[in-house]
């Protein structure tokens, strides 16, 4: 931070899903941080009681006890103490759906997914009332833009993430998506809603992270399978577009090494 001898302030990560923690840790370590992840909001109150951190990422939509939740709890806890950590919401969900919420929950700000280590270093400054050393990006230069047809927009995800992330980030993404759909597959299998609603809005959200044009077209198949209920022709045919896209995707990062030597005129179609 502002010298190298003082101790890294320690930033609490309230966030269920695997590769929204991934990038949240890698995010933060780079710009002179420490993290401690929390998978939900209950655990998120035991962290806070037991770690005291400098400031905590909160997910909204979080198993067990939710950001808005575990928020009021922290203030509880807070309350006569003279103490107020930064609380900074961190969702997919749009400011104006959740404002009132958070006012309500003593959540002081508000960060979008998908954001920027900028962004994020910007608010961790604000709040804090620090200044942050952000390590150099390191590696080859940005990537001129890409075509359309391509499934991964790299030059914007290394501008959000910085190119040294950027492979452990997708890696991550394939890797517990791959996981989720196995498990949607079986749920859907077994005609078993409740199951199919909470895997897709759980590959929705890390399809947000990757933030890429064939990914944000999975969030919106996503979004579909939440909303199809037991109409199954329905979801039997979102779930094949959903495992399609991801397969473009796949393919894709198949083919292309992120760092080094490229397939020229490869698409993913």
């Amino acid at each position: 931070m502002t010298t190298s001898t003082q101790q890294k302030p320690l930033v609490l990560v309230a966030e269920d899903h695997p590769v929204n923690q991934k990038i949240a840790g890698l995010l933060l370590t780079s710009i002179g941080f420490q993290t401690h992840m929390a998978d939900d909001g209950r655990t998120a109150v035991e962290a806070y009681q037991e770690l005291r951190p400098d400031a905590i990422l909160m997910d909204i939509m979080m198993p067990v006890m939710d950001g808005f939740q575990a928020s009021s709890e922290i203030r509880c806890l807070e309350f006569g103490r003279s103490v107020h950590t930064p609380i900074i919401a961190c969702t997919a969900l749009d400011e104006s759906q959740i404002k009132k919420e958070c006012i309500a929950a003593g959540i002081d700000d508000y960060i979008g997914k998908p954001y920027s280590r900028d962004l994020l270093a910007r608010k961790m400054e604000h709040w804090l009332a620090i200044k942050v050393q952000m390590k150099p990006l390191t590696g080859e230069a940005f990537a001129a833009a890409l075509e359309p047809s391509e499934p991964l927009d790299r030059q914007h995800l290394r501008l959000l993430y910085g190119l040294e992330h950027l492979d452990d980030v997708l890696a991550h993404f394939m890797t517990v998506t791959e996981a989720l759909l196995a498990q949607l597959d079986s749920a859907i299998q077994v005609h078993d809603p409740e199951s199919v609603r909470k895997i897709a809005f759980a590959i929705r959200s890390g399809s947000f992270a990757a933030d890429a044009s064939a990914v944000r077209g999975m969030a919106k198949l996503c979004v579909d399978l939440e909303e199809a209920g037991n109409n199954w022709p329905e979801v039997m045919k979102t779930y094949s577009a959903l495992a399609l896209a991801f397969s473009k995707v796949r393919k894709f990062m198949q083919h292309k090494q992120l760092y080094g030597e490229e397939s020229a005129g490869f698409t993913a179609a």
